[in-house]
């Protein structure tokens, strides 16, 4: 007789018996590459040191963070997501998969396509110019609501 088991699985531990991890992305720090719970992510177990521009799928703490390396460093990385501001210090130890393929609207892309190569590499280029805005778009609304409160 099979039995179910209700003991839900840790990324680590289906990278190890199934070779891949399948499923959801969650949170907006991959925006605009990768909406959470609509897209679907492949990832594979780190086999070997990562490079510029992979997408690391490390620990930190008790959450699963899927974050792209901006440059390896010795005894791991600096990483930051699309949709952030700051950088973070990686240890090689942490990093645990890299994401190989995902589908984003239907659509079955590869981390070796040339698009999305050239994405990875465009929103590491534009980075200052966005953070820029940010911070301006930031300054402004705290502007904006500083004469609102003085009336």
């Amino acid at each position: 007789m099979d039995t179910i088991s209700s003991e839900k699985k840790t990324i680590e531990q289906v990278l190890a018996e199934n070779g891949a991890y399948i499923g959801p992305t969650v949170g907006v720090s991959m925006l605009p590459l990768l909406k959470t719970r609509r897209d679907t992510i492949v990832v594979k177990p780190k086999t070997e040191r990562l490079q510029r521009l992979d997408v690391a799928l490390y620990r930190r703490g008790d959450a699963y963070v899927l974050h792209r390396v901006l440059q390896p460093i010795e005894g791991g990385y600096i990483i930051r997501g699309d949709n952030c501001y700051s950088d973070e210090k990686v240890p090689e130890n942490a990093v645990i998969g890299v994401l190989t393929e995902f589908f984003r609207k239907g659509k079955h892309v590869y981390c070796t396509d040339k698009r999305y190569i050239r994405y990875a590499n465009r929103r590491i280029k534009t980075y200052k110019i966005r953070r820029f805005f940010v911070i301006l778009k930031s300054k402004a609304k705290a502007a904006v609501k500083k004469i609102i409160g003085r009336k």
